[in-house]
């Protein structure tokens, strides 16, 4: 089960808006997904899938996080990781409304408002990821 406390405040920041959130509501968006692929089976199957690391960099507040899927386990931190599988690089705005499910990444790439380096296919997987975390989490909280 999800810690009542995470979801109150992730459903306080969704709905807030990203705008409003710190850059560091993405350690409670990595926690979140860290805790949902823990109950929910066919997200539990795909961390153990996975093998990739994510580095999350806010350009305009100079913030950098990481996530780390591998053999079952999820761990995440602020700071950068050295040799992510793939970076990601947004405004903060823009890189928490993707977390927080406001965001589409297909339509904000193509304007430039994300930027992507590393392994397309682990990049994929990580958006399935995230994004099935978020419909979760909406349908159970």
């Amino acid at each position: 089960m999800v810690d009542k406390s995470l979801v109150s405040d992730m459903k306080d920041m969704i709905n807030a808006g990203a705008a409003t959130a710190d850059a560091d509501a993405m350690l409670k968006s990595f926690e979140l997904i860290k805790q949902i692929s823990e109950e929910v089976d066919f997200l539990k199957a795909d961390v153990e899938e996975g093998d990739y690391t994510c580095q999350m960099v806010f350009s305009d507040v100079k913030q950098e996080y990481w996530i780390k899927i591998s053999k079952g386990e999820v761990d995440y931190g602020k700071g950068k990781f050295e040799n992510p599988s793939f970076t990601i690089t947004s405004s903060k705005d823009v890189g928490l409304g993707l977390f927080f499910g406001k965001v589409d990444a297909n339509i904000v790439a193509p304007l430039g408002k994300i930027g992507v380096s590393g392994t397309q296919t682990n990049l994929r997987l990580f958006q399935e990821l995230y994004e099935d975390v978020i419909d979760e989490f909406h349908k159970k909280y």
